[in-house]
């Protein structure tokens, strides 16, 4: 936990409060409606004493001289430190996502795009997710499928799940030839990682010219495969549905509107933020709040980001983009819950 100042009990609750008030409502804070939701026992002077203090502190800002007070930057991250990370996970959240997550399938792309829209449909904010580590995916098989199209179904089993993709097959090739290939990439590339076969990639084709042409043809095509996946790290970004994004009331103001929606098309600059997040904290979710972006651009804005273990090195690196009033219980508590369902998942 970071370092920060500390607050009498009183003030600690009435900041906890109006945080949730806050994100729930939008509502700016005053000693009022603070003293007839939340603290009756509590004199509205004293109360806007306090709200004052918390003020000067940094924890709560101003935004016209007649207006009630918001949270700041500072007042989330105290909001997070002393609530999210020691939080049980949300069973309201937990009954809402076991209708929306299942792992359908064993391929890499499908698990990301499951895991990205399921928490895209419980948050309603852009999702990212990419894996991690690719360059530690070990091969544990290799099969070649023949396609009517004239194309071959490329399936890579590793120890993290299935990459597939299609190649080119010459017309020369046939059923038989894949299954003869599939057996020898197989026992040649078997337990070896994607590493190490780039960095072996010459004397692999050397290898296969020594056998029946069409397996270096393959070779190439399949080595193809594997570095475009590594490049890629099999990114997968699902959008919110825009139309309920725009309902939040930050972006009521068409120049927010248009902010955002800018900053959710420029995929490439959120990747590189995402990239650049120190996750190697201890905790299971990591929240980049407001102001703490490094990229002043994104200072209204917060990411939550976890990595989920998919296998030995390799990770699913999840991210969510949203405005910096969000719910970050509910979101942590999605994440969480399905890091769970992955853990029994890869145990299975």
């Amino acid at each position: 936990m970071k370092n920060e100042i500390k607050i009498s009990e009183r003030k600690h609750d009435l900041l906890i409060s109006a945080v949730e008030s806050y994100i729930e409502n939008a509502s700016p804070i005053t000693s009022e409606k603070v003293h007839n939701t939340l603290f009756q026992n509590l004199s509205s002077a004293t109360l806007r004493n306090e709200l004052s203090t918390l003020e000067e502190m940094g924890f709560l800002k101003q935004l016209h001289t007649s207006s009630g007070r918001v949270p700041t930057t500072k007042a989330y991250r105290y909001y997070v430190n002393n609530i999210i990370n020691n939080n049980e996970l949300n069973p309201d959240v937990i009954n809402d996502i076991k209708d929306k997550f299942v792992l359908r399938s064993a391929f890499l792309s499908d698990m990301l795009n499951d895991i990205a829209k399921s928490i895209n449909q419980i948050t309603n904010f852009p999702t990212y997710v990419q894996i991690k580590g690719v360059d530690n995916l070990i091969v544990q098989g290799i099969n070649i499928i023949p396609l009517i199209t004239g194309q071959g179904l490329i399936l890579f089993q590793t120890n993290a799940g299935i990459i597939n993709n299609t190649i080119e097959l010459s017309r020369d090739v046939t059923e038989d030839i894949c299954k003869d290939a599939s057996k020898f990439l197989t026992t040649n590339f078997y337990g070896k990682t994607i590493t190490d076969i780039m960095q072996n990639i010459d004397y692999y084709n050397e290898l296969f010219k020594k056998q029946i042409s069409f397996y270096q043809e393959l070779f190439v095509a399949i080595t193809g495969v594997l570095k475009q996946f590594a490049e890629e790290r099999s990114a997968k970004l699902v959008h919110t549905n825009t139309t309920k994004l725009l309902n939040e009331p930050e972006y009521k103001d068409i120049n927010e509107a248009k902010k955002l929606l800018k900053i959710i098309e420029n995929e490439k600059e959120i990747k590189t933020i995402i990239d650049n997040i120190d996750d190697n904290s201890s905790n299971d979710v990591v929240f980049t709040i407001g102001e703490e972006n490094l990229n002043e651009q994104y200072s209204d804005y917060s990411i939550i980001n976890t990595n989920y273990h998919i296998g030995n090195g390799v990770v699913a690196n999840v991210s969510v983009l949203g405005p910096e009033r969000m719910d970050y219980a509910k979101i942590a508590s999605a994440l969480k819950y399905i890091s769970d369902e992955i853990n029994k998942y890869n145990k299975e």
